[in-house]
């Protein structure tokens, strides 16, 4: 089988969440670091545009998001699995409510101390992703957002209360997507502190952090480069490509995140199920790459030939 790839960097929260379950289910892999702000020379011909980190890669196929990583990963080792008996809703809705609710109630608190540290460079890649807001403001918000955050760490220390996981007695993807936004406070000192002051969530966090991340060797980018050129995309054209919503294989369309970082992806349609779309597209160095986004979170819009 290809290396699974992961492009990243050490302090990505959203990284930390697929390094979890990468421990988790053993699987080995490479990390390629890629730059925390643009430009991005070395992952964007893999991705077409699209710059948020963490990114999979194996052989010519990229799978952009963590959902759509996840989903990836748990095809491929499907044991352990991350959705103990009869809590897959439960998984997926405590994931959205981490990564969209939690985490974005954690960054102003963080910023409101580093912002006088943080780079201009930073601010301004940060202010462009936002759509033009100005990230430097961010901690003005921090009073409201601190407020949130105790409420959010409160109610996960409950549901830690007499069990070792959110979800009772296994690790589930709930207890990866909860961690990433508490393991990402640990970068600001005193707001780790609002964190510190819940036991039951401390236990976990600590059972969480020593999985460390599973059987992992550095890679450079230029390899990453290399492989994606040398291979051909996994091409199954038995795989559905269900004519949900007026798209059919062959379609030009253009994938864009309906959140921050609004970088469309432009390509011809060549899966399309309930959860999936993916698009081929050519790179003028790499050759043919296929995209692989996941349906929530993203917007889809049919170009016209």
């Amino acid at each position: 089988m290809p290396e699974i790839i992961l492009h990243q960097y050490p302090n990505s929260p959203f990284s930390e969440k697929v390094r979890k379950i990468f421990a988790y289910k053993r699987i080995a892999w490479r990390s390629v670091e890629q730059p925390v702000i643009m430009p991005k020379p070395k992952l964007v011909p893999l991705t077409g545009g699209y710059r948020r980190i963490p990114v999979l890669q194996i052989g010519a196929d990229i799978w952009c998001d963590t959902a759509s990583i996840i989903r990836k990963l748990d095809e491929l080792r499907p044991q352990p699995g991350l959705y103990p008996r009869g809590t897959e809703a439960a998984c997926h809705a405590m994931n959205m409510w981490a990564d969209r609710r939690v985490f974005w109630s954690t960054t102003p608190v963080i910023f409101e101390k580093l912002a006088a540290v943080v780079p201009k460079e930073f601010i301004e890649d940060r202010s462009r992703m936002m759509k033009g807001a100005n990230f430097a403001d961010i901690g003005s918000t921090a009073p409201d957002a601190r407020r949130q955050l105790r409420a959010f760490l409160e109610i996960l220390d409950r549901a830690l209360s007499g069990q070792d996981f959110i979800l009772g007695g296994a690790f589930s993807l709930a207890d990866a997507a909860c961690f990433h936004p508490v393991w990402f406070l640990r970068a600001e000192p005193s707001a780790f502190a609002i964190a510190q002051k819940f036991e039951n969530l401390m236990r976990w966090f600590a059972q969480i952090d020593a999985m460390g991340y599973g059987e992992v060797r550095p890679m450079q980018p230029d390899e990453a480069l290399a492989i994606a050129r040398e291979s051909v995309p996994v091409k199954n054209l038995d795989s559905a490509v269900l004519d949900l919503d007026g798209l059919v294989r062959g379609n030009r369309v253009s994938v864009t995140p309906d959140d921050y970082a609004f970088d469309p992806v432009s390509g011809r349609v060549v899966i399309n199920t309930v959860h999936e779309i993916a698009v081929e597209r050519e790179d003028p160095d790499l050759g043919t790459i296929v995209n692989h986004f996941p349906k929530i979170g993203f917007r889809i819009s049919i170009a016209r030939e």
